[in-house]
């Protein structure tokens, strides 16, 4: 059983069908079906079965999911390893988008100047999403705020960022509240706002970006509960004002997270100490 297979027959599971699969290994959806068979093939058994337009698992589908994740997990310790030890290795890091603007370029500026044998690739995602991607060895680490605890996870606090209301500098504003995406962790702190507020009433209005959320509300539109760093430095912050939040949580304790078990624990720990503030 080749590591190519397990890694196509994840990569189905991981993006739910052929297609993401494809997208995700920078192949044709052809390969992924020749794999996938060639796979069934040798272990004589369907991995997979359609029910209504989707892809599921079958029993042994499900067996050998739980198997290829030990394996693969094996295998990218092992190559980790030997990476490091001959002196360069990919330390792959995932924040959300905020993070990679406004915390990451000075401390990739410094690791590429200091430590030469780290090269990072950098993976943007939702608080929430990333700890399912560390836990599942998709990112090395992760920088994101209110880190859960876990048994298998480290946590490394590195900023502890100040929460603001953010309203517009020269006209009314709306009651409509702007927020990010499901599983971002200021989304969370400006709902609870809301509630101890009493503001329970406001509309509420879903970006996908944070650039997005500050454009409408300097544009009039509503106000947000965000970092304080989002905003300082933009180049809507003339536009804005910025005022410490009266209810709820004060900050947000943003951290690195990895896996116990990571081979990469120095090149991580060198990361955190270039962005703790």
């Amino acid at each position: 059983m080749e590591i190519l297979m397990l890694k196509t027959f994840k990569a189905v599971v991981d993006e739910d069908g052929i297609k993401g699969a494809a997208d995700k290994l920078h192949t044709v959806q052809s390969n992924i079906t020749s794999r996938i068979k060639k796979l069934e093939k040798e272990l004589d058994t369907k991995l997979f079965t359609i029910i209504g337009r989707k892809l599921q698992l079958t029993p042994s589908g499900q067996q050998l999911c739980e198997y290829a994740d030990q394996i693969l997990q094996l295998e990218y310790q092992a190559t980790s390893a030997i990476l490091r030890n001959k002196g360069t290795y990919e330390l792959r890091v995932g924040m959300p988008e905020t993070f990679a603007a406004v915390h990451m370029p000075m401390a990739l500026k410094k690791l590429k100047l200091n430590h030469a044998e780290i090269r990072t690739k950098i993976h943007t995602d939702t608080s929430e999403r990333l700890v399912f991607s560390v836990l599942n060895n998709k990112v090395d680490c992760a920088a994101i705020g209110n880190a859960p605890k876990h048994e298998n996870l480290i946590i490394i606090p590195i900023v502890k960022e100040e929460l603001i209301m953010v309203t517009p500098r020269d006209s009314e504003h709306d009651p409509v509240l702007f927020v990010r995406d499901e599983g971002c962790g200021y989304r969370k702190h400006a709902l609870i706002w809301q509630q101890k507020a009493g503001r329970g009433n406001d509309e509420l209005m879903v970006m996908s970006s944070a650039d997005g959320v500050l454009g409408c509300i300097a544009a009039g539109l509503g106000y947000t509960i965000i970092g304080k760093n989002m905003v300082a430095g933009s180049r809507y912050e003339k536009s804005l004002v910025m005022t410490p939040v009266s209810h709820g949580p004060k900050h947000v304790q943003l951290s690195i997270v990895y896996r116990k078990d990571s081979p990469l624990e120095s090149g991580i720990l060198t990361l955190a100490k270039l962005l703790t503030k």
